[in-house]
C-alpha cells in the first residue's frame, strides 16, 4: 500500500491509543516498560527509553497547548566528511527530503534503473574532465547524455511530495540542520498527528532514495558562491582553517568548492549509510503526548531500523599551537576581526570556567566589553565572546569577535580586548559578576522549557553529542562550585599570544 494511503489512514486519529488510569499507573506502566522515568526534582520530567537497535528516545511531556515538537539528530556533521569530500554531511541533509521508494516516488521501480544510469554516466564524465588531456567535444556530448537521463528520472518523480504531505498534516517548522558536529531534523505538528510522524520519519531513515542529487549539488553550489560574497562567513572560514592544520574543525561545513564539483549520489549515499543509524541517532519528543503511546509507536515503526558499525571518528588531533597567527583577509566591507583561542574540549575541567569566562567578558550589557569598549571608550561597534566554536565533540576554540567603529582601527580595538583579557586574568570576577552569570543561566534554562521545539532540539543534541539530556543542569552545578580565581586561571591558561589565531577582515588597499 502507498504511503500516503496509510497516512490518510492515521488522519482519523483523534485521541490517544492507550489509555492510561492515573499519573503513578503511568509511571509504573514506564518502568515495566524499561523506561527510566527522571525523579530528581531539579531536573525536567524526561522519560528516557532506548529501542534494541540503540535508538535513543526521549518524551517530555507539556500538555499547554495541543502540539508536538519531534527533533531527530544524529551524530553526523561537518567533522564526519573525508578529505576532499567536504560538504557530504550536509548534503546527505539535503536529499534527506528528497523521499523514498514511496514518498515522492510515481514508480520507483523505473526510477532505480534511471539513477543507477546517472551514477555510471557521472562516474565516466567525471573521469574524463579528470584527464590532462580532455577531449572537449566528447566532454561535451557525455554531458547532453547525462542532463537527458537527468529529464527521465524527472518523469518518475512527485516534486515535494514529502513536503506538502507535512502541510496536509498541519506541520510547522519542518527543517534541517547541518553543525559541526551534528545534523538534525525538526518538526511541530498537531498532536493527533503522532503516529504519522512515526510512519513518514520511520521509513525516511530506513528507507531513503537520493534522487535529484546532482540539481541538489548546484543549488548548494550557488549557496557556496553565495557564501563566499558574505565578510561574516569568509571571516569565521578564515578563523577555522588557519587555528585549526590537522583537525577537520577547519573545513567550512558547506565544503570546499573543489569537492563539491566532485562528489556524486553515491559518496552521499555512502554517508548515509555509514552515520544514518539508530544506534547513532537521538529521537526527543516534547508536547502534549502519551509517553507509553510513544514509546509503543516507536517500537512498532522503528525497530525494524538495522543498527549498524559506525565508523571510528578518533580524528587527527590539533597539535598544540606554539606561535600567534594573524591573518589579513582584503574584502570590499567595514572592517572585523575574529580570534580564537584553543581550548581542550567541552569535556574538560575547565570548561565550566570558560563559560564564565566568557559571560564576564560579553554576557550582554554589564559584561565588561560592552561596558568599557563599546559604552565606554566608544571604540568598537560591537565586542563578544563564546566559549566553544565551532563544536563541542572535540576540542574548539573559545572565540572573540568585533569591529571597530569609526575612525577607530582594528588593531585598537584588539588592543581594548587584550587589555581587558589581561584585566581578568589579575583581577578576578565580583561576586555580583558570578552570582549575575549563575542567576542568567538558571532563568535561561527555565526560559528554554516554553518552547517545545527549542527544547526538544536541546535534549537530543545534548544526548546524542555530548552524552547526556542533562547536560545543561549539569553544568549549572559545576558552575556554582566555582571560585572568582577559576576564571582568572582559566584565562591566564588559555587566552596567551602563543595560543590565539587572529583574522582581521580589511578594505583592499587603494592601488
Amino acid at each position: 500500500m502507498k504511503l500516503f494511503t496509510l497516512i490518510s489512514l492515521t488522519l482519523l486519529m483523534c485521541a490517544p491509543t492507550y489509555a492510561v488510569k492515573n499519573k503513578g499507573d503511568k509511571m509504573s506502566e514506564l518502568e515495566k516498560m524499561g523506561a527510566i522515568v527522571e525523579k530528581d526534582p531539579k531536573m525536567p520530567k524526561v522519560i528516557s527509553y532506548a529501542l534494541k537497535n540503540g535508538l535513543k528516545i526521549l518524551i517530555l511531556e507539556k500538555h499547554f497547548s495541543p502540539i508536538i515538537s519531534f527533533n531527530m539528530t544524529f551524530k553526523a556533521g561537518n567533522v564526519d566528511n573525508e578529505q576532499g569530500k567536504t560538504g557530504l554531511a550536509h548534503m546527505a541533509e539535503h536529499m534527506a527530503f528528497k523521499g523514498t521508494k514511496t514518498i515522492n516516488a510515481l514508480n520507483y521501480k523505473k526510477e532505480k534503473v534511471v539513477l543507477e544510469k546517472i551514477e555510471k554516466a557521472n562516474e565516466i564524465l567525471t573521469l574524463e574532465k579528470g584527464k590532462k588531456n580532455r577531449n572537449e567535444e566528447k566532454i561535451k556530448q557525455l554531458e547532453i547524455d547525462f542532463k537527458k537521463l537527468l529529464k527521465e528520472a524527472d518523469e518518475y518523480i512527485i516534486k515535494n511530495e514529502y513536503i506538502k504531505i507535512y502541510k496536509e498534516l498541519g506541520s510547522t517548522g519542518l527543517n534541517a540542520g547541518t553543525a559541526t558536529d551534528y545534523t538534525t531534523y525538526m518538526v511541530s505538528l498537531p498532536s493527533n498527528r503522532l503516529e504519522d510522524w512515526m510512519i513518514i520519519e520511520s521509513d525516511r531513515f530506513k528507507n531513503p532514495v537520493l534522487r535529484e542529487f546532482y540539481m541538489e549539488r548546484a543549488v548548494v553550489t550557488e549557496e557556496k558562491k553565495m557564501g563566499e560574497s558574505s565578510p561574516n562567513k569568509v571571516l569565521w572560514e578564515a578563523l577555522f582553517s588557519h587555528a585549526f592544520v590537522a583537525h577537520p574543525y577547519k573545513n567550512p561545513t558547506i565544503g570546499w568548492s573543489d569537492d563539491l564539483k566532485k562528489y556524486s549520489a553515491t559518496d552521499a549515499k555512502n554517508f548515509f549509510g555509514k552515520f544514518y543509524a539508530p544506534n547513532n541517532a537521538t529521537l526527543a519528543i516534547v508536547g502534549d503526548i502519551n509517553p507509553i503511546e510513544v514509546i509503543k509507536l516507536a517500537k512498532k515503526y522503528f525497530s525494524s531500523w538495522k543498527r549498524k558499525n559506525i565508523p571510528s571518528t578518533d580524528y587527527t588531533k590539533e597539535p598544540k599551537q606554539k606561535a600567534e597567527k594573524r591573518i589579513n583577509v582584503f574584502f570590499k566591507a567595514q572592517p572585523m576581526l575574529r580570534m580564537g583561542f584553543h581550548n581542550e574540549g567541552f569535556d574538560s575541567e575547565d570548561m565550566p570556567a570558560l563559560i564564565v569566562l566568557s559571560e564576564v567578558l560579553s554576557g550582554g550589557k554589564t559584561g565588561r566589553f560592552y561596558k568599557t569598549i563599546v559604552e565606554g571608550r566608544k571604540i568598537a561597534l560591537y565586542a563578544g565572546s563564546y566559549h566553544s566554536t565551532p563544536g563541542n565533540r572535540y576540542p574548539s576554540l573559545f572565540i572573540i569577535a568585533a569591529a571597530p567603529k569609526k575612525p577607530h582601527t582594528l588593531e585598537a580595538v584588539e588592543n581594548a580586548i587584550v587589555e581587558e583579557i589581561e584585566k581578568v586574568k589579575k583581577e578576578a570576577p565580583t561576586k555580583w559578576e558570578m552570582d549575575r552569570i549563575i542567576n542568567n543561566y538558571e532563568a535561561s534554562l527555565i526560559k528554554q522549557l516554553e518552547s517545545n521545539s527549542g527544547m526538544a532540539e536541546n535534549l537530543s543534541s545534548s544526548q546524542q553529542i555530548l552524552g547526556d539530556w542533562k547536560n545543561d543542569w549539569i553544568m549549572l552545578e559545576k558552575i556554582k562550585k566555582l571560585k572568582p580565581e577559576d576564571i582568572s586561571k582559566a584565562a591566564q591558561k588559555y587566552l596567551t599570544k602563543e595560543n590565539k589565531t587572529i583574522v582581521f577582515l580589511r578594505m583592499p588597499e587603494k592601488k
